[in-house]
């Protein structure tokens, strides 16, 4: 039995930690940490991972394989920033030698791998590459961006869309294109400039935090994700007053909301980047009920609309004790029970 990064394996660990993110379960963390330490003690040969035997932990295969480019990004997302460093430019050096990553390249030879020799336009390279541009504002990663811009439309480009390249070293095209370049490789490539251009975008600024999924997928971490145990029914968005008490509303249309007997569920606390490092946030991720905000309206409960509705009107305050995060600033959601 072997122990690697690529293939199948590498969603158990993107989603221990995402789920964590999402639902603030502990266990889930628990999970990500014990396989990323041992990820980190047994494959890693800095910058490269390999791939080793399950029960000896001997090296069997010294292997960069594609899909291990996803895991500079995990790693920024579970806050280690350094090794995330240099295992991407490690990574993004076969791409500089071949204009494209193979799908699998030798480190005992520095070659491409018999029969791995395709690039099917994978996104994991330029995923990681955005979530480092993202964690510290280096440059550096909006020139790799431009690099693999440069090698999609000269080595890729075909008649009508992108080609999956049959051999990296001959640049040899076959006529096929996955969907997930349009889901996923083109869409870190548009992130990734249009977050050097500003912030103001959905995802920078959006009233929701945003998981993506290994797909490219954004989940918001709402209340209805973060806290589907719950089995309530959940309006609104994150609120911005840190002072909040829990309110009452009632819309145009007679809709009344109330407080929930349920104010808090505690999550822990998560890892946010600075340059080139990370710290422990005070404020938690998600998942934390303080309350219930001003009444909401259907698209700003999805995060489609940025602006209070002028329909809803405070009706009452009921007296509630103020609930704290633990010694931080907290953001806060909306929250119904089935009742209302």
């Amino acid at each position: 039995m072997l122990f690697h990064l690529y293939f199948l394996i590498f969603f158990y660990f993107l989603y221990h930690l995402q789920a964590y993110i999402l639902f603030g379960d502990e266990e889930y963390l628990y999970i990500f940490q014990e396989a990323y330490g041992a990820a980190m003690h047994y494959l890693f040969h800095d910058p490269w991972y390999v791939e080793v035997n399950m029960n000896s932990a001997a090296l069997v295969w010294p292997l960069f394989n594609s899909l291990q480019a996803f895991w500079p990004g995990l790693q920024v997302l579970a806050g280690d920033i350094d090794p995330a460093i240099r295992t991407h430019t490690a990574f993004f050096s076969v791409w500089k030698r071949y204009g494209f990553t193979p799908e699998g390249f030798n480190l005992a030879s520095f070659s491409v791998q018999h029969g791995q020799k395709s690039y099917p336009l994978r996104p994991e390279l330029i995923e990681s590459t955005y979530w480092l541009y993202k964690a510290t504002r280096d440059p550096r990663y909006l020139d790799v961006g431009r690099d693999i811009v440069s090698s999609l439309q000269y080595g890729a480009r075909c008649t009508c869309g992108y080609c999956h390249i049959l051999d990296v070293e001959f640049h040899k095209q076959e006529d096929h294109m996955e969907s997930f370049f349009l889901a996923e490789t083109v869409k870190y490539l548009w992130l990734l400039f249009d977050l050097a251009a500003g912030p103001d975008n959905l995802v920078e600024n959006g009233p929701y935090k945003y998981i993506f999924s290994t797909e490219g997928h954004l989940l918001p971490m709402t209340p209805r994700i973060s806290l589907a145990r719950e089995h309530c029914s959940y309006f609104g968005a994150y609120c911005k007053n840190s002072n909040f008490r829990p309110t009452s509303y009632i819309s145009n249309d007679g809709h009344h909301t109330n407080s929930s007997s349920r104010f808090q569920r505690g999550v822990g606390s998560t890892s946010y980047v600075t340059q080139y490092g990370f710290r422990k946030s005070t404020t938690s991720m998600s998942g934390i009920i303080k309350g219930l905000c001003p009444g909401l309206t259907h698209e700003q409960m999805y995060g489609l609309s940025y602006v209070a509705s002028p329909d809803m009107v405070p009706q009452e305050e009921p007296t509630t004790d103020h609930v704290e995060n633990g010694g931080g600033q907290s953001q806060s959601m909306v929250v119904l029970s089935d009742s209302a």
